[in-house]
């Protein structure tokens, strides 16, 4: 599976993303760590699985896996699907070139419901 970085150092800047709260978003969608997915963790409930698929809910799966958002990935990540099978990758979802034609994740997120609880 294709990773969005194995690196420690810091490889992308977003000059393009200009408020404090995208950018927050963003860092916590790279990293993986979203209120949605981890909340359980501070609150001791159980971990969340998605509803559709039966599986640990995840940034990974919100974005990229769940068969029942493959619709709205398609409008959204258009830009950013691989040459391959049309597949989309998390690491070219949240690539600089992908997030400065529009913030099409954000996009996604909002449209998905995600982003008050990211």
């Amino acid at each position: 599976m294709e990773e969005i970085t194995t690196s420690s150092i810091p490889q992308w800047t977003c000059t393009h993303v200009r408020d404090r709260r995208s950018k927050t978003l963003l860092a916590r969608l790279r990293i993986g760590h979203t209120y949605v997915t981890n909340k359980y963790l501070l609150t001791r409930d159980p971990q969340p699985y998605c509803d559709e698929c039966l599986v640990p809910l995840t940034v990974r799966h919100l974005l990229v896996e769940c068969p029942s958002l493959a619709d709205l990935r398609h409008r959204y990540y258009y830009r950013c699907r691989g040459r391959d099978s049309g597949v989309c990758y998390i690491s070219r979802v949240l690539r600089p070139e992908c997030l400065a034609k529009g913030h099409d994740v954000f996009r996604f997120s909002g449209e998905v419901g995600l982003l008050p609880n990211l």
